[in-house]
């Protein structure tokens, strides 16, 4: 194969950054190939400066519009693609291939309006009972449809030294206490949260950490998400550097990668920081969520989920009203497993 495109326009960044052991495994296979990838402006943010890609596309949109989908076949046709891998499918994608006319077409099987497009079937195996296997793996699925080899790969994400030099800079700020330096991103990326999010759960996660430790903390999160850590740092009445909304994508990687230890509830942050290496601290408070399937992958992690749940017996994040299932872990819980992790003896997650 001398062109293969990678489609991957949906979910969020840490999905995306999860999909690239795909790019390697392919690269592998097909050295000389070119290999071209689609996504999101957001989330194109996870491969944009991996060493195997030679060309980004970004659509707004996770799921395109026909008339955008048909637009996209005829540029995708005259590139001559020899193979297409569709990560997260949808019918516009699936037939945006299909009349690209590229000859080898991956995705997703068990869909009655699209999967009889592709050449090449993928059986998911999270629907179908599957609650163990990381979402990683999985996705390297796709690739082993093709026939080929397939090694043991881990997430990939490269950290510019512009950014490295940003995370130095902005890190200056940080108390100057004698502790270890434990970065906090609090949030989880959901929408129109912050009158719910339990802010003081997280303020005394801070404070046992401050109290016990003496860590130098630093905050982290989003632009739309600095109200939040505003509140929990001032709930907290401990020295914190605030650093929401001061870091892109690349520019958070390289502040995680400034601590000893990262401490996130499952999200892309959390990946971001054990790619890089940093010891991570994963919480899974959610009824909802899987941790084998999710789990930060790259360095040392430590899973931190309640036992038992007050919410109902459906769960369902963005429709949460409270987010009460956070309280269920308290600051010493924190500190024990950032305890664990400043240790040398804990294996690496793979």
């Amino acid at each position: 194969m001398q062109k293969i495109l990678i489609v991957h326009t949906g979910g969020g960044l840490g999905d995306v950054l999860l999909s690239t052991p795909v790019i390697e495994a392919l690269k592998l296979n097909y050295p000389e190939a070119q290999i071209d990838f689609m996504a999101r402006p957001y989330t194109s943010a996870a491969i944009k400066n991996n060493p195997f890609i030679h060309t980004i596309y970004t659509v707004d949109k996770e799921k395109m519009s026909w008339s955008e989908a048909f637009s996209w076949s005829r540029k995708l046709a005259k590139q001559k693609y020899d193979a297409a891998l569709v990560l997260w499918s949808n019918s516009p994608l699936a037939f945006m291939l299909y009349f690209a006319r590229i000859p080898i077409r991956v995705g997703q099987d068990s869909r009655f309006s699209y999967s009889w497009t592709y050449t090449h079937k993928v059986r998911i195996r999270s629907e179908h009972g599957d609650e163990q296997s990381h979402w990683s793996d999985v996705m390297l699925d796709y690739v082993r449809a093709l026939n080929i080899p397939v090694p043991q790969l881990k997430p990939r994400f490269v950290i510019p030294e512009t950014a490295i030099h940003k995370a130095k800079q902005l890190m200056q700020a940080l108390p100057q206490n004698s502790g270890p330096i434990i970065g906090l991103h609090p949030s989880k990326g959901i929408s129109n949260v912050a009158k719910i999010w339990p802010t003081s759960v997280f303020a005394d996660w801070l404070k046992a950490l401050y109290q016990q430790l003496q860590a130098r903390l630093v905050v982290t999160g989003g632009p739309q998400e600095r109200d939040i850590t505003t509140k929990i740092i001032e709930e907290a009445q401990v020295p914190c550097l605030n650093l929401a909304g001061e870091t892109d994508t690349e520019a958070l990687a390289a502040v995680a990668k400034q601590c000893q230890v990262f401490i996130c509830p499952d999200s892309s942050p959390a990946h971001l920081a054990a790619i890089s290496g940093v010891p991570t601290l994963d919480i899974f408070a959610l009824k909802s969520d899987f941790p084998n399937r999710w789990k930060a992958v790259g360095a040392p992690v430590v899973v931190i989920r309640p036992t038992t749940w007050k919410c109902q017996r459906i769960c369902c994040k963005e429709k949460c009203p409270d987010f009460s299932c956070y309280k269920q872990i308290d600051g010493q819980q924190i500190v024990e497993g950032v305890k664990q992790l400043l240790q040398s003896d804990i294996q690496t997650e793979s």
